[in-house]
């Protein structure tokens, strides 16, 4: 089978996955995880290790204690199901995001990337061709606006991101074209680029849809799929407003988490990866996943350090779990200390929150640079808004009971973003001991 009918035949199957009875889709993730689990085992040397430790069978998967990346990079070559060493994976994938070809693989078909780095540890991720060709299908059943009508018209598809996975490159036809823009080009010759194109379909990080934006482009696609960012509600209002119609993809790593349903709201990829959400307090919960598909690069039972706030349920009528939102990275939770010494975590939608009420205020970044200090990073570095941002953040951490008379906040010009780097407008560098 030709791999643009592979991709058809995922992308329809993807329909009869779209579970909307909660046992339905339990029934599938436990028949999904049994057989995954014993093909695993029986081929990663780390996996069975760690089921060996637990002393559990491959069908307690569920019960397996939970890893993270670090453990997966130190591991990775007995965790591989493909015999590869992670010296030689990282040598091609830096190779390809240093001379900007993304066209190299590992024999065997493998294609590799990097992940961004913003969680202090640069990730790698491997998939074969037959995983490849079947995100590629799953992605396009959610993304393409009005399936299957969508099959019959013709789609331009383009992508603004840092490094060209590869996914889509093999399924490009007469109805769907692909491109992609390297974010390391100069934005202004993005813009003039997306306006030529005039996309159907627009996918990128909010950062940068409103970088080329600002910068001129002009396009009306049909969707605008925001990737790799939180996406806050003033981008949001923004790309709708300028562009048009906005959904999130949440992906990482470890996986495709989360796609839009019928109604444009993110769920997690439930027929895929299977979830438990460890809850953390005051609203959010950190996700540990397993993926029921991967079977290279096995992700079982993976703490991942992201923030979601789930919603109760949505319109749609799916069976999977709706995210309100992406929050943000756990790590990056400010700890700040309390008039008795103790720590209190101050979570990166809370700060976003009060820098959002800054008049005049168009960019920040509010690093936590040490036990007591806060740097805000601001554009414009006005008087007025360095005035109003110490006030405004002063204010929303006295609310949470951070003693402000040892806080210490400091206030400067934002830099220039680095071209092709994620945006962290909240993030803790000082890390306790």
């Amino acid at each position: 089978m030709s791999d643009n009918l592979t991709v058809l035949h995922h992308a329809l199957a993807e329909g009869a996955l779209m579970f909307r009875d909660r046992l339905a889709l339990e029934r599938h993730q436990q028949a999904l995880g049994a057989e995954q689990m014993r093909w695993l085992v029986g081929h990663s040397p780390f996996l069975a290790a760690r089921f060996g430790r637990a002393r559990l069978e491959p069908h307690d998967w569920p019960l397996l204690p939970p890893t993270g990346k670090t453990e997966m990079m130190r591991h990775f070559d007995a965790l591989n199901t493909a015999g590869l060493r992670l010296g030689d994976v990282l040598r091609l994938a830096r190779h390809a995001e240093d001379t900007r070809d993304f066209q190299a693989t590992l024999p065997g078909g493998l294609t590799v990337g990097l992940s961004s780095g913003t969680s202090g540890q640069q990730g790698v991720f491997v998939v074969s061709r037959a995983e490849r060709l079947h995100w590629a299908g799953v992605i396009l059943r959610h993304l393409l606006p009005g399936w299957p009508l969508s099959l019959t018209r013709r789609h331009r598809v383009a992508f603004l991101l840092r490094a060209d996975g590869g996914l889509y490159r093999s399924v490009q036809g007469r109805r769907l074209s692909f491109t992609f823009l390297d974010l390391l080009r100069p934005v202004d010759e993005l813009a003039a680029e997306l306006t030529r194109l005039d996309p159907t379909v627009l996918v990128g990080p909010p950062s940068v849809l409103r970088a080329v934006l600002a910068a001129g482009a002009r396009a009306r696609p049909e969707r605008v799929v925001s990737v790799a960012e939180v996406l806050e509600d003033e981008d949001r209002e923004a790309l709708d407003s300028a562009f048009g119609p906005v959904v999130q993809v949440y992906q990482a790593t470890e996986g495709l988490l989360g796609l839009p349903c019928p109604h444009g709201h993110l769920h997690l990829n439930e027929a895929h990866v299977h979830f438990e959400l460890e809850d953390l307090g005051d609203g959010y919960v950190q996700p540990i996943v397993t993926d029921l598909r991967r079977r290279v690069q096995p992700i079982v039972r993976h703490r991942l350090d992201d923030l979601l706030v789930m919603a109760d349920g949505c319109s749609c009528g799916l069976a999977s779990r709706r995210v309100l939102r992406v929050a943000g990275r756990q790590d990056d939770a400010l700890r700040l200390p309390d008039h008795r010494g103790r720590r209190v975590t101050v979570w990166p939608d809370f700060m976003r929150s009060a820098m959002n009420r800054v008049p005049g205020l168009q960019e920040y970044r509010v690093e936590q640079v040490s036990g007591h200090g806060l740097s805000l990073w601001l554009d414009p570095p006005t008087p007025g808004v360095q005035d109003a941002a110490r006030r405004e953040v002063r204010a929303a951490l006295g609310r949470v009971g951070v003693d402000l008379s040892a806080l210490q906040v400091t206030t400067g010009p934002l830099s220039p973003p680095v071209p092709g780097q994620k945006r962290r407008r909240v993030l803790r560098t000082w890390r306790t001991s």
